[in-house]
């Protein structure tokens, strides 16, 4: 069987920030917040590290203004060939971590107290004498 060919859109901000020498995070914030919009800088990193899923026309607006670009520039449509039994969603790509994860030890009390449970100890309220 002949494999079909799927189109795919390729997020090339980090391409675009290269080529306009913008090489932080931080200087991209700084010229956003001149033009006027407001991003937190982990939604930031997000969208630089990889494609969005979603993306608002104003942060794109913004983006081709800063950047002096087309949204041709950002957004490309490439060729990927694919496999006739294959699925349409490309394979996940796993990035194996640098250090390995640690290993969660849990705890045992030191004590087993009958009159504590998983809420803490239990209150015995102070006696309170006869007024007279």
């Amino acid at each position: 069987m002949e494999p079909k060919i799927k189109n795919r859109l390729t997020w090339r901000l980090r391409v675009m920030l290269a080529e306009r020498n913008i090489t932080t995070a931080t200087e991209l914030k700084r010229r956003l917040e001149s033009y006027g919009y407001e991003i937190t800088s982990s939604q930031l990193t997000r969208i630089i590290k990889e494609r969005p899923e979603r993306i608002s026309t104003d942060l794109l607006d913004h983006l081709l203004a800063i950047l002096r670009c087309e949204v041709t520039d950002l957004l490309r449509l490439d060729p990927i060939e694919k496999d006739q039994g294959g699925d349409d969603q490309p394979a996940p790509v796993v990035e194996k971590s640098e250090q390995p994860q640690k290993r969660r030890v849990r705890r045992v009390p030191d004590s087993e107290d009958e009159s504590s449970d998983l809420t803490g100890p239990k209150i015995t309220p102070f006696p309170i004498s006869p007024s007279k």
